[in-house]
């Protein structure tokens, strides 16, 4: 009877266990990038990258059913799982108690090499010496060639009057990155945690690097959305390819039909902006007395003008930007004669680029104005 009692106990546990076994959450398993990098349906972007781990005592705060450090040491090493198969040289520093090390490269990227390298990522302990970590980022991209990424994944925690993480130190390190590298380096930040003032770390350093993206860790949690941060990083969409040639029929009748249609788009230009201006340039002053002079010849059309700006900084400020150029065009049309009522403006800010590079060649032709011509009805 008692033999009988233990066999079905046994019975029971095991149950347990196995069903506790069947409820528990499946690991993460990247759906690889590689595929979309294969069929050319994106391109890399970056060459090289480091990321910047704050292992400060603010980490060791708790956060879900752990803490914020456990939580930014799997978020990275699932992000350095979902890069695809491309060529890289990669860095980790860690930054705590007034110090910063290097745990792993500057190196070829390796991911088993990188996960390795995290292993002493297990605690925090001191204050946040981000600078540190920014500034030897600096010295890491040292002689690297292409386009770099400085990942920076912390709580972000700072209180004013306490002496942890300094806002008044980090910007001016972010600057002197800025400096040495310019277009070449962007700034990504993953916040751990929901410290309230965090943004206020986390904006300063976005505006300062011009280029980058900010996520928090929780909204890396899906497949889909770690595969997009880690795209948005290191891949990009190749350009349009070139439209191919007109047979030489078609193109003696676009000739015909162009000459016997009033020429609007080729005379009106674009004209171009130096970064984060609006005042006009002087060789774009004479394209402007150009579209002035077709305007005039032209009574029965009017004109909308329309402001661009690079990809770099917010939705919001570009589109502001983008409407100071477009009035900018506009009041320099009307000086010239130009009855303002038949020109109009609008933004677009950093949506529709002309080139969607990722580099000063390519943000050189997306800031502009356009000169849309509409023939009155």
């Amino acid at each position: 009877m008692k033999s009988s009692r233990l066999q079905i106990l046994l019975v029971v546990i095991l149950c347990l266990l196995f069903a506790g076994c069947a409820t528990k959450k499946a690991a993460f398993s990247p759906d690889s990038l590689d595929g979309q990098v294969k069929s050319g349906k994106l391109i890399q972007k970056t060459e090289n990258f480091v990321v910047l781990f704050d292992k400060s005592s603010s980490m060791d705060d708790p956060y879900g059913k752990s803490t914020e450090l456990a939580l930014a040491r799997e978020v990275t090493q699932r992000m350095i799982q979902t890069i695809p198969d491309i060529k890289l040289t990669a860095g980790l520093r860690d930054f705590y108690n007034d110090k910063t090390t290097l745990l792993y490269g500057m190196t070829a990227f390796d991911k088993a090499g990188f996960i390795n390298g995290m292993k002493t990522l297990q605690w925090g302990s001191g204050p946040t010496p981000m600078e540190k970590a920014i500034d030897g980022a600096a010295i890491d991209l040292q002689g690297k060639t292409g386009n770099s990424a400085v990942i920076i994944v912390s709580d972000f925690e700072n209180i004013p009057g306490v002496d942890d993480l300094q806002p008044a130190k980090v910007i001016p390190s972010v600057a002197r990155l800025k400096a040495q590298y310019g277009d070449k380096v962007c700034i990504y930040t993953v916040q751990v945690g929901k410290y309230p003032k965090a943004n206020l770390v986390i904006d300063a350093i976005r505006q300062e690097a011009k280029c980058g993206a900010d996520v928090n860790a929780d909204d890396l949690a899906t497949q889909a959305a770690m595969d997009a941060f880690v795209a948005k990083i290191f891949l990009t969409t190749p350009p349009p390819p070139p439209a191919a040639a007109a047979p030489v029929v078609e193109q003696a009748q676009e000739a015909k039909a162009e000459a016997a249609a009033p020429a609007v788009a080729l005379e009106l230009a674009n004209i171009h902006f130096d970064f984060d201006k609006s005042a006009i340039r002087t060789p774009d002053r004479e394209i402007l007395k150009g579209h002035a002079d077709w305007l005039m010849k032209n009574k029965d059309y009017s004109l909308t003008v329309e402001g661009y700006c690079d990809e770099r900084g917010t939705s919001e400020y570009n589109l502001a930007l983008g409407e100071r150029r477009a009035m900018e065009a506009k009041k320099y049309l009307v000086g010239l004669g130009i009855d303002e009522k038949i020109i109009k403006t609008i933004t677009y800010g950093s949506e529709r680029p002309l080139d969607p590079g990722h580099n000063e060649a390519a943000w050189a032709k997306n800031r502009r104005a356009q000169f849309v011509p509409a023939q009155n009805k």
